[in-house]
């Protein structure tokens, strides 16, 4: 029989088991970081480091001066450039689940990409100037002299903002002004240089 103030113990360690709740399911990894990155979740952040497990629901966070590389699930790279916040809402394990991956961007640049061979399952990029639906396989999207910007780089995507949609084939960018994306330019190797090299990419 146990004693009554071990009895209390073991109760008091099952609420908080149960308050946590279960572990968030595993959907990549962080491969590279430059600088300092982290994972939040409510009641808790975590440093990131080479080969960090990263779990639906974490929000990357990358600090100044600091860069983040990680994979998901999909055969997604995923790169987030300095003072970048970025939370892995949906990652489905596998294309057979059906459903597509929601990633929603807060603040800061990032860099997408995947094999031209991946399985091209559904991908959305949310963020507060607009919605991003990844056809293609490689882009970028973030901020640019106080303007939000996308470039596609491989492949194809939709940007959406405002009531107005235009698609990005590869070389081409949109920049959201007044609310909207503007039409579609080709962009000059200086101004891509620029955006890529904060990501620790070259054109």
């Amino acid at each position: 029989m146990l004693h009554p103030i071990r009895r209390r113990g073991l109760a008091a360690a099952a609420l908080l088991i149960g308050a946590a709740g279960p572990a968030p399911r595993r959907v990549g990894e962080a491969v590279e970081v430059t600088g300092t990155a982290r994972a939040e979740r409510p009641g808790a952040t975590r440093a990131l480091a080479p080969a960090a497990p990263l779990g639906e629901g974490d929000t990357l966070v990358t600090s100044a001066e600091s860069r983040l590389l990680a994979r998901l699930a999909g055969d997604i790279e995923l790169r987030l450039g300095p003072l970048s916040r970025l939370l892995l809402d949906s990652v489905p394990a596998t294309t057979a689940e059906g459903a597509g991956t929601v990633l929603r961007r807060a603040a800061g640049s990032l860099w997408f990409s995947r094999p031209e061979t991946a399985p091209r399952a559904p991908v959305a990029i949310i963020s507060p100037a607009a919605l991003i639906g990844v056809r293609g396989t490689a882009f970028w999207a973030g901020e640019m002299d106080g303007t939000f910007a996308v470039f596609v780089a491989r492949g194809e995507a939709a940007v959406s903002a405002g009531g107005r949609l235009v698609t990005l084939p590869a070389g081409l960018g949109t920049d959201i002004v007044g609310g909207v994306p503007e039409a579609p330019i080709p962009w000059s190797p200086a101004r891509i240089a620029r955006v890529l090299a904060p990501m620790g990419l070259t054109p």
